[in-house]
């Protein structure tokens, strides 16, 4: 192990903030006990204001909306070779109640843990002992701090009207109103509120040019009871009379520079086909793609090529039936160097001509809202780079149609995955922002829900992002990845629904990373998987950034995977790497078998309380390749030290083929978990926690 002398440590802190955290220079990793059982208590916290740190205390507490992390830097007069491990407690009527401990992050001299279940705008404290090598305390560590308040639309009288019957040489009243919202966005200042009345606005490439305040935001929102649309799209080529028809049944129209993104409608029935983009025009002439196969046996109905100055598109129809969306901007909007910005009730189409053009980019943008929006068929809706703090995207509707693509094609060096591999908001390799928050959110049909980790460069300490309450149904490849430096990154409460696999942690670099009480259901069960033969398995731990690294602390606590998939993997890793993994009180069901597990020797898996179960009587339990088989819960006891509680049975969900997965009456999962720190005191409904995320009433 190597040691941290104090000159050193500060050093390494200085070099922190500087250069950010993606350089690896040493690998001290200090050991972690496993969490431990605490009585439950309750939060009677008082509303309070909210405050940012100027620089990294020696104990930090960041919060967000329910949540919080609780960041305690190594004392520098404690040489590492005598630190053992730190505790964490929260005050709750005036006693301390125990929470998850802190873990090391990366090889950095500062640990981390996170608070769930908190309460908005309130105030809390905290406290970290720091154990010795003999678990006696040698320095403890107080702070207090407050989660963020809920957000609210701050409109004010003071306001812009847009109309698509208005005119740019308007005043902007209600009664006459600007034509354009690029003439509103002119001269907005802190504190006024833009509102779009009803219509379709083909706008983009738009830049906010100012600030708002804290206290006067600038608010972007759509009139109520109103809708009010951002198009990106041509509207010059909306109808098939704008298209030459080709001599080998394709259509042509002139477009400037790249183009990847193009939509059919179906006039009379509103059936959506997003057009795949292929690499060569011979491809839409043949409708082949060699090496690969016929368009139509790879999941193809529709495609487009665009060489720059001209757009060639295959409809799977005449195109007189479709209106037809080619992308004309790239963005809808840009907020660069701003803060103070709220986006409500507005609906974002057809954005993203190249990489990365995405409806809204965020860049250096802190205190943004945007909630209540739907963005339909964009490249990527949301773009998120640089030092954004604090962005909340709430309750919005995510939609997209390319569930049938062919998977192997996009990621086998295409370089078409890249357009669309971001899922609803993508976070930039280079991102460095705090306190991203998505949540109660409906993401559909996407090639990943979400991309939420930087994997280049990341300048903070922790990141402190919360994926939570949102709905995921039909996602190509994983709905969560968290690819990246993922530190202090919290994925709980979602129900996830179809998809190839769960959550992908390749790698999540540093930690630590928390996955609680999501359903996650039907990996292996989209077109493209049951076409190309991919079998489905919850969370996926190969490939990624800095493989030879590898994860950091990770937890995995309330889960049920379960899924349909006849070929299912219970759990899978592949070629792996990880400094700690924690699994308790989940449910982990296969079909095929139950842990497909390919190294010899895997890293250590504190592994215990949970159900590990397959339904095919002949499958293993657990295939450890260039081992053995362990065909039961014995033998996977006796051979690798894993399950000593745990068990392994049909879980007895009420109805997973019909999405209800609460357990049974009759179910083995009640009362058959442990109590975590942190984690479970306040769901327990019965003499101990049940496995999987759904507590049986």
């Amino acid at each position: 192990m190597n040691t941290f002398r104090p000159f050193e440590i500060a050093a390494l802190i200085g070099l922190m903030h500087v250069a950010g955290c993606g350089k690896r220079e040493s690998h001290a990793h200090f050991e972690q006990e496993p969490p431990a059982a605490v009585p439950a208590a309750s939060v009677v916290p008082e509303v309070v204001e909210m405050a940012q740190p100027l620089k990294d205390p020696p104990l930090e507490f960041f919060g967000n909306y329910e949540t919080a992390g609780v960041i305690a830097e190594v004392p520098p007069e404690i040489p590492a070779g005598e630190l053992g491990t730190m505790r964490a407690y929260l005050q709750k009527s005036g006693n301390w109640a125990r929470v998850q401990d802190p873990v090391q992050v990366g090889d950095y001299p500062w640990f981390a843990t996170s608070l769930f279940w908190l309460k908005p705008g309130q105030r809390y404290t905290v406290r970290v002992d720091v154990h010795d090598r003999g678990g006696r305390v040698i320095k403890t560590l107080h702070t207090e701090g407050a989660t963020r308040r809920e957000p609210v639309l701050g409109e004010t009288a003071n306001r812009r009207y847009v109309a698509l019957d208005g005119n740019d040489l308007n005043p902007g009243t209600d009664a006459q109103p600007f034509g354009t919202l690029a003439r509103a966005l002119r001269n907005v200042t802190a504190g006024q509120t833009i509102v779009m009345r009803a219509g379709t606005y083909y706008e983009g490439d738009l830049a906010l040019g100012r600030s708002g305040f804290e206290s006067a935001p600038i608010v972007i929102r759509a009139y109520p009871g109103e809708v009010a649309v951002l198009d990106g799209a041509d509207p010059a080529a909306l109808n098939a009379t704008a298209w030459n028809m080709e001599a080998d049944g394709l259509y042509s129209y002139p477009v400037e520079g790249a183009c990847r993104s193009a939509t059919l409608v179906e006039r009379e029935s509103g059936r959506v086909v997003r057009l795949f983009p292929v690499a060569r025009l011979e491809h839409l002439q043949k409708r082949y793609i060699p090496d690969h196969g016929a368009l139509a046996e790879m999941g193809i109905e529709g495609a487009i090529f665009c060489n720059g100055r001209t757009a060639y598109i295959l409809p799977p129809g005449p195109l007189e039936r479709y209106r037809v969306h080619v992308a004309l901007r790239k963005r809808a909007m840009s907020v660069v160097d701003h803060r103070s910005v709220q986006l409500h009730g507005l609906t974002f189409d057809h954005y993203g001509k190249g990489p990365n053009d995405a409806a809204l980019h965020l860049e250096n943008a802190s205190d943004i809202l945007v909630q209540q929006c739907r963005f339909r068929y964009d490249n990527c809706p949301i773009y998120v780079k640089g030092d954004t703090d604090r962005l909340t995207v709430q309750d919005c509707d995510f939609q997209d149609a390319i569930l049938d693509w062919p998977f192997s094609y996009m990621k086998g060096g295409s370089g078409i995955s890249g357009y669309f591999e971001g899922g609803a908001v993508n976070v930039d390799a280079t991102y460095s922002g705090r306190g991203l928050v998505f949540r109660r959110n409906r993401i559909a049909n996407y090639f990943d829900g979400a991309h939420l980790t930087p994997w280049v460069f990341d300048a903070a300490r922790t990141q402190e992002t919360d994926f939570y309450q949102n709905q995921i149904d039909g996602c190509m490849d994983d709905f969560v990845e968290v690819d990246g430096f993922s530190r202090n990154v919290r994925i709980f409460d979602n129900v996830m629904n179809r998809s190839l696999t769960g959550v992908s942690l390749a790698q999540a670099l540093d930690g630590p990373t928390y996955v609680v009480y999501n359903v996650i259901a039907n990996c292996g069960m989209v077109p493209a998987a049951q076409r190309e033969g991919n079998y489905g398995y919850p969370f996926k731990l190969n490939g990624g950034p800095q493989t030879e690294i590898g994860c950091g602390p990770m937890f995995f606590y309330h889960n049920t995977a379960y899924t349909q998939d006849p070929n299912s993997r219970a759990l899978m890793a592949k070629h792996v790497r990880w400094s700690s993994m924690t699994m308790r009180n989940n449910i982990w069901v296969g079909r095929m078998m139950g842990f497909e597990l390919w190294p010899e020797n895997p890293p250590a898996m504190d592994f215990d309380f949970d159900n590990l179960y397959t339904s095919n009587p002949n499958g293993p339990l657990v295939l450890q390749y260039y081992h053995k088989e362990y065909k039961t819960l014995e033998e996977v006891r006796s051979g690798l030290k894993w399950l000593e509680h745990g068990i392994s049975a049909d879980p007895q969900l009420v109805d997973a083929a019909g999405g209800d997965f609460s357990l049974g009456s009759n179910s083995p999962c009640i009362d058959a978990g442990i109590v975590v720190a942190g984690i479970n005191e306040g769901r327990m409904r019965g003499m101990a926690p049940d496995l999987g995320a759904i507590e049986a009433r």
